[in-house]
């Protein structure tokens, strides 16, 4: 993907947690984070699980800026919440200085209520997974 993440999604550092979107159609994402050992999402070595929870949000606040600007939409995804996290479950710790893969993939959607499955992986191992709700 060409555009730079932050003229896609509002957040900046250091909240700003995911480095690119990787890719993105009409109801998938995927994107890229890595977080350097002394950030402060970081704890004995690993991510904090709700940071990976906070990256795949983003992951979608880019997607929706990125279909934005594929419209002719300039300025990104306009402001979003996260509303609801559902059987988000870890299955190992995230380790810092190493590259996460975030992939999403929209599940519902009813208006502006938008609900999204992702995954997120390092090294080929998926270490966490579940839902989220947003309003976007």
């Amino acid at each position: 993907m060409s555009d730079a993440i932050e003229s896609l999604i509002p957040h900046r550092a250091p909240m700003r947690f995911i480095d690119a979107l990787a890719g993105c159609t009409d109801t998938t994402a995927t994107a890229t984070a890595n977080f350097c050992a002394g950030h402060f999402a970081v704890a004995d070595g690993a991510v904090l699980e709700t940071a990976l929870v906070e990256c795949v949000a983003q992951t979608v606040a880019a997607a929706l800026g990125q279909r934005a600007n594929n419209r002719g939409q300039s300025g990104g995804a306009a402001d979003g919440m996260l509303i609801a996290v559902t059987n988000f479950q870890i299955q190992s710790r995230a380790p810092a200085e190493k590259e996460l893969h975030i992939e999403i993939r929209e599940r519902k959607r009813l208006g502006p209520m938008l609900m999204i499955s992702g995954t997120v992986s390092c090294e080929g191992q998926a270490v966490a997974s579940g839902e989220i709700t947003l309003y976007a």
